[in-house]
């Protein structure tokens, strides 16, 4: 299921990225343009102050962290740094009363330092890593989290992807549709971004 953002983040609908990526730095900004204009109710903003950013972006050459305000973000111990895939680590806090209320307080992107990727394979990657860091975190109601359930069976949610051309597709290669981008959208996406950042109602499932 997907996770909300604390409220006044929720209630602004924007998340703030620094962008801290290196070598990726320009692909980071394309894949930030581009989510913005895929309709989602949430957008996201640039800024230059790492302190108070809803969600930082870096470059990683093996297992990495980041901290904020006390809090680090930890990639797995095996984070490959050669394969292209990112990996998204968002930070939780659980409020408890008469319903149990999990929200997401920052969320750390990091990116493959040691892969080989054309522009195009760079901003799938990332457009992918930012909608996980929007709350599509696996985040179950326990607190604790399962990746795989916030993936789409169909586009830029797609579990794992593959290079065709200079871009990449969904591994299992759908016929009649091209790999990315342009960026498609499964429908269960959409729906789960708008579950936590829409006013639309929208069954999650």
């Amino acid at each position: 299921m997907p996770t909300s953002w604390y409220k006044r983040v929720k209630n602004s609908g924007k998340l703030t990225v620094f962008n801290k990526s290196g070598a990726w730095a320009g692909a980071v900004d394309k894949a930030r343009a581009t989510f913005n204009g895929l309709g989602f109710p949430v957008t996201l903003d640039s800024t230059s102050d790492e302190k108070n950013a809803n969600v930082v972006v870096k470059l990683s050459n093996g297992p990495d962290s980041q901290t904020s305000w006390g809090n680090t973000a930890s990639t797995n111990a095996d984070f490959d740094p050669k394969t292209l895939h990112g990996q998204t680590i968002t930070i939780t806090e659980i409020h408890e009363g008469r319903t149990k209320r999990i929200e997401v307080v920052f969320a750390a992107i990091f990116l493959p330092g040691k892969v080989e990727a054309t522009a195009e394979q760079k901003e799938v990657i990332v457009v992918h890593e930012f909608i996980h860091a929007c709350g599509l975190d696996g985040g179950k109601p326990d607190g604790s989290k399962s990746k795989s359930q916030d993936h789409d069976s169909e586009g830029i949610m797609y579990d794992i992807m593959v290079p065709m051309g200079k871009g990449l597709i969904e591994g299992s290669k759908p016929d009649g549709v091209k790999e990315m981008p342009p960026i498609r959208v499964g429908g269960h996406t959409l729906c789960k971004i708008k579950s936590i950042w829409g006013t639309e109602g929208c069954e999650v499932r």
